[in-house]
């Protein structure tokens, strides 16, 4: 079987480089039989994007992407390519980036915060996240635990999925405060830190940390069930799109293009009704304005004439 091709993007200064710090999940992508490319220079425009099958955009720090590299990597996914975006504690906040500007276009939205638990042996919290309750995905069959470290939430929206998520009752945010520079809790809640999301003839997965990619033996690939949860990830993005999910997003597409021609109808007939309203209006007021500048004289003449 031909290799896949992953692109590795390197232009945006991103803290995924598969040096020495990422060396297991190297391995772990050629056991996979992908083709790594790395992207060290070039913007990301359709150009750069023809042959490759899987884009990584491994938590980009203080560079941003153009209008045209998001609209080139919409286009690429939408049209088969595979997308695996990752962002960090902060996201695009306090990694000064605009992930999001892509994210959102598949139904993501990385949180500027930071996902904490209670350590249940000493009652002290730690951005160190334990998975244990998976949804109901095919490609995570056989997880037990999962290890996380320094992730932030994901904003779900239409069209995406959990992929993982925290136990709301002992899990909650922090937001970095800029008066105090210190992380002040937020909210208590279930936090999604993971997801996927298909969308035309491609795939995305969205994360919110990128310590599982490193060799760290604590919260890195080689941590319980990390690696095998990688390697499931990554061989759904292998796998192509099934044909009646194309379908689906296609008619899905249509019928909101339908509701946003309906929405513009609506909003044309509106303009045109209240146009009406003051035309006749200043009509009125026209002939009023008309009636109070006529003098007495020229009252009393246009009576007398009337008889």
């Amino acid at each position: 079987m031909q290799s896949k091709v992953l692109l590795l993007d390197l232009a945006h200064n991103e803290m995924l480089t598969l040096d020495e710090e990422f060396s297991e999940f190297l391995k772990l992508l050629k056991n996979l039989n992908l083709k790594i490319v790395k992207n060290e220079n070039k913007d990301l425009t359709k150009k750069v994007l023809e042959n490759v099958d899987i884009l990584v955009l491994g938590n980009p720090i203080d560079d941003y992407f153009s209008n045209i590299e998001i609209k080139d990597i919409v286009n690429f996914v939408r049209t088969g390519g595979c997308l695996f975006i990752i962002s960090e504690y902060g996201a695009d906040y306090l990694q000064k980036t605009n992930l999001n500007d892509i994210a959102n276009h598949f139904g993501f939205l990385f949180e500027k915060n930071l996902i904490k638990e209670q350590n249940p042996k000493n009652l002290n919290c730690s951005s160190i996240l334990h998975i244990h309750d998976f949804p109901e995905v095919d490609f995570l069959n056989g997880l037990r635990e999962v290890v996380i470290g320094g992730t932030c939430s994901l904003y779900l929206k239409k069209g995406a999925n959990a992929l993982l998520e925290t136990d709301k009752l002992n899990n909650w945010s922090e937001i970095y405060s800029n008066s105090s520079e210190e992380w002040e809790k937020d909210k208590e809640q279930l936090h999604v830190i993971a997801a996927y999301a298909k969308f035309g003839q491609g795939k995305v997965i969205a994360f919110g940390d990128i310590d599982i990619f490193c060799s760290d033996d604590n919260i890195g690939i080689n941590s319980l069930d990390n690696q095998k949860f990688l390697h499931n990830v990554f061989s759904w993005l292998i796998e192509p799109v099934k044909k009646s999910d194309v379908n689906s997003f296609i008619l899905e597409q249509i019928g909101e293009l339908q509701n946003g021609v309906k929405n513009i109808q609506t909003t044309i007939n509106n303009l045109i009704e209240t146009m009406s309203i003051l035309e006749k209006r200043l009509t009125h007021i026209e002939e009023n304005s008309e009636n109070l500048e006529e003098t007495p004289d020229a009252k009393r003449s246009r009576d007398l004439e009337s008889v």
